[in-house]
C-alpha cells in the first residue's frame, strides 16, 4: 500500500520500521523508501517501454543525503525516460564536438588522400572554427545559416559552400551513432549558386602560353607545367611523380590521386612528354632523387608552390580545364576523356569496365590531344 510520504516520515523510517520494509510513495509511482540495517535509501522501480516488458530498478541515494523532493523530481525524470524506451542504467554516450567528430570521421576514411584530409581540417580550423568545440547535437539551424552568410562575405560563395559541405558530412557521420536532430545544413542553408569556372586557355592565347612556357629558365618546373598541360593531371599528382611509377612504355601509375589509393589509375603519357621527361632525368641525375621533378630545397623532395605569377598567369587547375577543352576539340569522346582525367562516369555500367584493357585507346586519345595542344607552339595567332 502506498504511503503519503513526507520528509519527516522519511527521516523516522529507520526508527519505526524493521529492515527490509519498503514504503511506497503515494505521490510518485515507482518511488519507494527501502529500510536497511544501517539506514534508508530511495529506490525507483519502473517498467521500460522497449518491448521487453522488463522492470528497471535505480537507487537514488541515501535518505540522509537526498531530500524527498529531489528524489521525486529524479523519479519523474526516470519515468519519462522509461516511457521513451531508454534504460537509465546505461550511461549515455557523450556526443562528440564538431572537431572530435571530424577526427573520428577521418580515422574511418583511411582511403582519403592526405591532401583531402588536410582540406577537411582546414575548413574546421578555419571558417568553421566557431563551431569546432561545440557538441554536434548543439549545432542549430540559425547559427549555421548565419555562419554560411558570414563565410560567403569573407571567403566568397565557393569557400562558404565548401565549408558547409564539410560540416554536413561530419554531422551525418555523428548521426550514425547518436540521436541528432535533422542536419541543420540541409534544413537551414541555401547554397550559393556556383557556375563552372571558365579556366581553359582560349585558342588566341595558346601561342603566347607556349612562348611563356619555353621561356622558363627552371627546366624542371617547366617540365612539370608541361606535364599538366599535356595530360590534364592535377598539380599534386604531377609534382609528386616518381620514376618507379613510370614504366618503359611511358605508362604512368598515379598511386594516390584525389579520392585516395582506391582511385589509383594508369595513364599513358604522350611521346612528346616522355621525351621531355628523359631530358629531365639526365638533368636531375646528380640529385639521385626518386621524384621526377626533384627539388633539393623543398621538404617534400619535389617541386612545390605552383601558382600564377606575373610571367606565368595560368593556374595549375586551369591547365586541366584546358586539356579537357582541347580533348573535346580533338574529337575525344566524353567517356574516354573522363577515363584519362580519372573521373568516374555515372551509372553502374562503369563497374563492368576493366581499365587495363583500355591502355591502347587511352594512348591514342592522349596523343591526339597532345598533338592539338603542341600545334599552337610557334604560331603567331590562334
Amino acid at each position: 500500500m502506498a504511503t503519503k510520504l513526507t520528509q519527516a516520515t522519511v527521516n523516522r523510517a529507520a526508527e519505526e520500521h524493521p529492515p527490509g520494509t519498503q514504503l511506497y510513495d503515494a505521490e510518485v509511482s515507482g518511488l519507494r523508501v527501502v529500510v536497511g540495517k544501517r539506514g534508508c535509501s530511495y529506490k525507483f522501480v519502473g517498467r521500460i517501454n522497449d518491448g521487453t516488458d522488463r522492470y528497471v530498478s535505480v537507487v537514488l541515494g541515501r535518505t540522509g543525503d537526498v531530500a524527498l523532493r529531489t528524489a521525486r523530481e529524479r523519479s519523474t525524470e526516470l519515468r519519462l525516460a522509461l516511457r521513451r524506451g531508454e534504460d537509465p542504467r546505461t550511461p549515455k554516450a557523450s556526443v562528440p564536438t564538431v572537431a572530435e567528430a571530424l577526427d573520428r570521421y577521418l580515422e574511418g576514411r583511411t582511403d582519403l588522400s592526405p591532401r583531402t584530409q588536410q582540406w577537411y581540417r582546414q575548413k574546421i580550423e578555419g571558417p568553421l572554427r566557431s563551431l569546432a568545440k561545440l557538441p554536434a547535437d548543439r549545432v542549430d539551424r540559425e547559427t549555421v545559416r548565419a555562419l554560411h552568410e558570414k563565410i560567403t562575405r569573407k571567403a566568397g560563395p565557393y569557400g562558404a559552400n565548401g565549408a558547409m559541405r564539410v560540416l554536413k558530412l561530419v554531422l551525418n557521420d555523428v548521426a550514425r551513432t547518436h540521436d541528432l536532430p535533422p542536419n541543420p545544413v540541409s534544413r537551414a542553408v541555401r547554397m550559393n549558386k556556383e557556375t563552372p569556372r571558365d579556366w581553359a586557355i582560349p585558342p588566341a592565347e595558346m601561342p603566347e602560353m607556349w612562348r611563356r612556357l619555353d621561356a622558363m629558365e627552371d627546366r624542371v618546373r617547366r617540365a612539370c607545367w608541361l606535364t599538366m598541360l599535356l595530360t590534364g593531371l592535377r598539380s599534386n599528382d604531377a609534382r609528386s611523380m616518381r620514376w618507379e611509377h613510370l614504366d618503359a612504355d611511358g605508362v604512368l601509375t598515379v598511386p594516390s590521386p584525389k579520392g585516395g589509393e582506391a582511385k589509383a589509375f594508369k595513364l599513358p603519357l604522350p611521346r612528346m612528354l616522355v621525351q621531355e621527361l628523359a631530358a629531365v632525368r639526365d638533368l636531375t641525375a646528380p640529385l639521385e632523387s626518386p621524384f621526377v621533378f626533384a627539388s633539393p630545397t623543398s621538404k617534400s623532395g619535389h617541386v612545390e608552390h605552383f601558382a600564377r605569377t606575373k610571367n606565368w598567369p595560368y593556374a595549375p587547375h586551369g591547365l586541366r580545364h584546358t586539356w579537357r577543352t582541347m580533348a573535346l576539340e580533338a574529337g575525344v569522346d566524353l567517356q574516354m576523356a573522363m577515363v584519362l582525367l580519372n573521373h568516374r562516369p555515372a551509372g553502374v555500367t562503369w563497374n563492368y569496365v576493366t581499365r587495363a584493357n583500355l591502355l591502347g585507346p587511352m594512348r591514342e586519345a592522349s596523343e591526339r590531344v597532345a598533338g592539338l595542344i603542341a600545334g599552337y607552339r610557334g604560331r603567331t595567332g590562334p
